[in-house]
């Protein structure tokens, strides 16, 4: 590979329509040094291929068709403003059939799938970010109901227990009746007569005339509510707050400890995640794994995509160079964003922008390198999981589930493996590593290791359970939470252009999308 000035490039391609025949059916032009190979793609667009004659004419002219298959592929090569409005696309095949000058093993079937990287990643991060809104939209209807419910039984407190001698009285004593009740005044409540007494008439008209006087300039139903628990506990602004971030933490007011089957079970079982100490320069990798796993052994499919993204905070490192390690023992397809340096990645392993000059979004997170490992070795899955279930003969089947760490790099937690169980059946836990819940209503048994590392690499659960169908039991699903990643990537530095260093902060995350026992 000879490096060639841009003037040079520019001159060999000006020579090249000089050069052409009209009529002529050969597909290649030659000059003393130069070998022109092209090929028509269009009524007045061609496709053209600039070797040296010493070059294998075969390999050039399979090089060349698969860039033009590549190009009809992406636009429309009848049109020269579709191809124009497609050039970025274009440039971006090319990089990826032809590196430093040389062909890169690659089909218009891997041309494609490299090209749907691009937009699965988006894809997910976006249906990830709905979902996250409309739960938060959930949560607020479920926080507002609950403190709705509270109002109405603070309401219905108060009147049992100041009883029906006078208003004063009633609201009086429902206040001091319960400490941890909010100020919040009742609503009217129509008079009801208890056998044949009757309230006395100067009573009624005092609640009547409190309810009233405490009804003017009322809000709407939500803001009353939310509005009332500020002023008493200063919880309104806070939850608002945690909505905005889309955190799900348990809003309960202080002093007060919310009954079980008020508050739902997410929100008390979701634990509240640590803030992030973001610098100037931030880092975010981030993984997805899917494995798929025979019951009888062996691996279905497996397969990782990563991504490296930088988020600028301060502008003035919005030129930085981000200085990387890998451990790359799994062949991994590695991917550069179009405005890095490709080739400075390649030689010394530092993700730079081509022009120096240029800089990267301000406040804006962008994906500058990306990886996929693909592999059908089992031994690549990071944690095996094992389910043998035995029908007895006797009306049960015992079932042993075992799961073995076989990346000793990686530290797992949060680890939850769903077994399907028959409906309606108990199982009988007789040994268990970890904690397990039974979901009657789903029909599974989730067992539950909170961390699996080097210094627990491997587990079982046994139990029983009433059935004869050992197919019942699958597929097992394994869900979990890693932040070390798998690619084996590190981050060891990063500078600005004239070589100094730079603090900043970076975030790890590996998840699987599907993980599963068939």
């Amino acid at each position: 590979f000879v490096e060639m000035p841009r003037t040079r490039i520019e001159g060999l391609l000006a020579s090249f329509p000089k050069l052409m025949v009209p009529g002529q059916q050969h597909t290649t032009v030659e000059t003393e040094t130069i070998r022109y190979v092209y090929q028509p793609i269009g009524e007045e667009m061609f496709v053209v291929l600039i070797t040296s004659r010493q070059n294998n004419i075969v390999q050039d002219m399979d090089t060349l068709h698969l860039i033009a298959r590549a190009v009809s592929d992406i636009c429309d090569v009848g049109d020269q403003q579709d191809v124009v409005f497609h050039g970025f696309d274009i440039l971006q095949t090319f990089e990826e059939i032809i590196s430093q000058g040389c062909r890169d093993n690659v089909d218009l079937a891997k041309l494609r799938t490299i090209k749907e990287m691009e937009s699965h990643e988006e894809k997910i991060q976006e249906m990830i970010e709905k979902n996250k809104e409309l739960e938060a939209k959930q949560e607020m209807k479920r926080q507002a109901k609950f403190f709705d419910q509270q109002r109405r039984e603070a309401a219905k407190r108060g009147f049992s227990d100041g009883g029906m001698g006078s208003g004063g009285s009633m609201l009086s004593g429902g206040r001091m009746g319960s400490s941890y009740e909010p100020l919040i005044s009742p609503r009217p409540e129509p008079v009801r007569s208890f056998g044949s007494d009757s309230p006395p008439a100067q009573s009624a008209a005092t609640i009547s005339s409190a309810a009233r006087g405490m009804r003017l300039g009322r809000k709407p139903k939500g803001a009353d509510i939310l509005g009332a628990m500020k002023d008493e506990v200063g919880l309104a602004q806070e939850f608002e707050d945690n909505l905005s971030m889309n955190e799900k933490e348990p809003l309960i007011a202080a002093g007060y400890d919310a009954p079980s089957s008020s508050v739902p079970m997410s929100v008390e079982a979701t634990p509240a995640r640590p803030p992030i100490d973001m610098k100037g320069v931030h880092i975010q990798i981030d993984e997805h794994i899917t494995a798929v796993v025979n019951r009888d052994g062996g691996s279905e499919m497996m397969e990782v995509k990563g991504d490296l993204s930088l988020i600028i905070t301060d502008s003035n490192y919005a030129n930085v160079q981000v200085s990387v390690e890998t451990n790359d023992s799994r062949n991994a397809q590695v991917k550069t964003h179009p405005k890095i340096d490709k080739r400075k990645y390649q030689n010394s392993s530092v993700l730079a922008l081509k022009d120096p000059s240029g800089s990267f979004p301000v406040s804006q997170p962008i994906g500058i390198l990306k990886w996929r490992i693909v592999s059908d070795d089992e031994s690549a899955i990071p944690l095996t999981i094992n389910c043998w279930p035995s029908p007895t003969g006797s009306g049960t089947v015992d079932v042993n589930i075992e799961y073995e760490l076989n990346n000793a790099d990686l530290e797992l937690e949060d680890v939850v493996v769903t077994i399907p169980i028959p409906p309606g059946a108990q199982p009988t836990v007789s040994d268990v590593d970890g904690v397990y819940n039974v979901d009657r209503a789903h029909s599974v048994l989730q067992w539950q290791i909170p961390t699996i590392d080097s210094s627990n690499k491997d587990g079982s659960l046994d139990f029983s359970i009433p059935g004869n169908d050992a197919g019942v039991f699958f597929p097992v699903h394994v869900s979990f939470a890693c932040k070390k990643p798998y690619y084996g990537i590190s981050v060891t530095g990063v500078t600005t252009p004239d070589s100094q260093d730079v603090e900043f902060s970076q975030t790890i995350s590996l998840v699987p999308e599907n993980y599963s026992v068939i």
